[in-house]
């Protein structure tokens, strides 16, 4: 199977690729590096859908190979720039630290889904950080939300309107870990709200809590979850 996966065709890429992940087959890092490098140069107007399934399939594996792996593809310009927001999403999700030159750049695109990706990526920069403040008015939703996420990682207060707008409208549990680390009184009785509002999500609210030092955290623990370890630890 790995021998044929550098040459399948569009049409089968994705059950193979799909298979070798289900399977976490070894030897399937380098095959899928070897399938995304067999269309550099290709898809200067639009994403190479094989390129496209293998970094997907890349950011299911996980581990230091692929995020290594992911890291040459971008340092070697592999993927165009049409596909570029995929391989950045794929870093993204590795932790993988994209060269600055090419985040900025991708900060600055035309296309949306291009910044949105940088976004993600930009957390890792510091020099970043004035342009995503400028991305939290993004006229484009996923970009000024992406940008929000990565200041907020990054502890910086200019994204706490944003973060609490979004805590409310679409929690996820990487919101609820900005608003943690940035750690402000409103971002904490923004998380209380959260756990009031979407029951669904408590869990998450607990535990963004429960690893916080925050004079409020615990506060919010004891009425959100009062049996919890650190409530009890804490009373007695």
């Amino acid at each position: 199977m790995l021998e044929k996966l550098p040459l399948v065709g569009s049409v089968d890429c994705s059950a193979f690729v799909d298979e070798a992940v289900r399977r976490q087959i070894a030897g399937a890092v380098p095959a899928l590096d070897a399938l995304c490098r067999r269309f550099k140069g290709f898809g200067m107007t639009h994403p190479v859908r094989e390129q496209t399934v293998a970094l997907a399939g890349l950011a299911a594996i996980g581990g230091p190979e692929a995020a290594a792996t992911v890291q040459r593809l971008i340092n070697d310009h592999v993927v165009a720039e049409p596909g570029l927001s995929l391989a950045l999403k794929a870093a993204a999700r590795l932790r993988v630290r994209v060269p600055p030159t090419i985040v900025h750049d991708a900060l600055n695109a035309r296309e949306p889904d291009l910044r949105a990706s940088a976004c993600r990526c930009a957390r890792f920069w510091p020099a970043a950080i004035p342009r995503l403040i400028e991305l939290l008015e993004d006229l484009n939703h996923d970009v000024a939300r992406d940008a929000a996420i990565a200041l907020g990682v990054a502890g910086r207060c200019e994204a706490v309107p944003s973060l609490v707008g979004l805590v409310m409208q679409e929690p996820t549990n990487e919101v609820i870990e900005a608003l943690v680390t940035v750690g402000s009184d409103e971002c904490f009785v923004a998380l209380g709200r959260v756990a009031d509002v979407w029951p669904d999500l408590r869990h998450l609210v607990i535990r963004a809590l429960a690893a916080s030092d925050h004079r409020l955290a615990t506060t919010l623990l004891r009425r959100i979850d009062p049996d919890h370890p650190m409530v009890v630890t804490d009373e007695r």
